[in-house]
């Protein structure tokens, strides 16, 4: 038989154990309550942060400066990227490089060439590309990109509007070694954002450069103030510093002035016709 004793002692373990069982669960409980807490709020911190990194990108992206990407595929974009490797193969030739890659887009790419719609698509690439170039400090590639803008232009205002008798090259020859006014504001015209405004301030009381057609000028890079600048009236097509250059350039350009002249006229009687 047990004693009393011996019964109130197992029972002070029994109580005691229970008490012990008891406290491990509320550790066990609690440990898990906390945890789930933590994971919680890292959750809600990496959520935070998801944000925050939401709206530093949504901040920084590049502005596409009113151009509308091409879809993948698309045959404004197979076009454009099959002119850039043209050009780029046929670079070391010179001016002539804008060309080669025209000759060969028209060969490949005829439905795009000479459709405006397509064209305007297009057009909006280059200026956005030769945007964000003068941006990135790159105003070389800059320059080479209004080249092929203004290019692009003339054939279209020739072969696809038939506005005009000749594609008109003075611009894109000066383009390409233009001063920093002429060409900030090149884009700035095309282009539907104000990125090009805060550089165009800084610019604009550069004075605007045009190119001397006579080879043998005797100013520097051939460059007279554009507003001082004399042209033939005849094909209105070549541009001199002064009359002594256009006298001096006359006898290489009297072939070509009575060509373009001819062409000028021909063209005009023909509107006239239409009208």
């Amino acid at each position: 038989m047990v004693s009393k004793k011996k019964a109130r002692g197992k029972a002070r373990k029994a109580v005691k154990a229970k008490k012990e069982e008891g406290t491990d669960a509320h550790d066990e409980s609690s440990a898990a309550a906390a945890q789930q807490r933590e994971q919680e709020q890292e959750g809600a911190l990496e959520a935070q942060l998801q944000m925050q990194r939401l709206l530093i990108d949504s901040l920084v992206s590049p502005c596409k400066h009113g151009f509308d990407p091409f879809p993948a595929g698309h045959i404004c974009d197979r076009f454009v990227r099959f002119y850039s490797c043209t050009f780029d193969a046929s670079a070391s030739s010179g001016p002539t490089a804008v060309f080669d890659a025209l000759d060969a887009v028209e060969d490949k790419y005829p439905e795009v060439l000479h459709d405006s719609s397509k064209m305007k698509q297009i057009l909006s690439y280059f200026s956005s590309d030769g945007t964000q170039c003068i941006l990135n400090g790159d105003k070389k590639t800059a320059r080479t990109t209004a080249a092929m803008i203004i290019m692009f232009e003339e054939f279209i205002a020739l072969r696809v509007h038939k506005t005009q008798a000749l594609m008109h090259l003075q611009k894109m020859i000066e383009m390409v070694s233009s001063d920093d006014h002429t060409l900030v504001s090149f884009f700035r015209k095309r282009i539907r954002c104000t990125c090009l405004d805060k550089m165009h301030k800084e610019v604009k009381t550069i004075k605007k450069m045009g190119y001397c057609n006579n080879d043998k000028c005797p100013l520097p890079g051939r460059k007279v103030e554009r507003s001082k600048m004399l042209y033939c009236t005849r094909c209105c097509d070549q541009y001199y510093c002064s009359r002594d250059c256009q006298e001096a350039h006359w006898p290489k350009h009297k072939n070509l002035c009575k060509e373009m002249a001819e062409r000028n006229a021909k063209f005009e009687q023909e509107m006239r016709m239409q009208r």
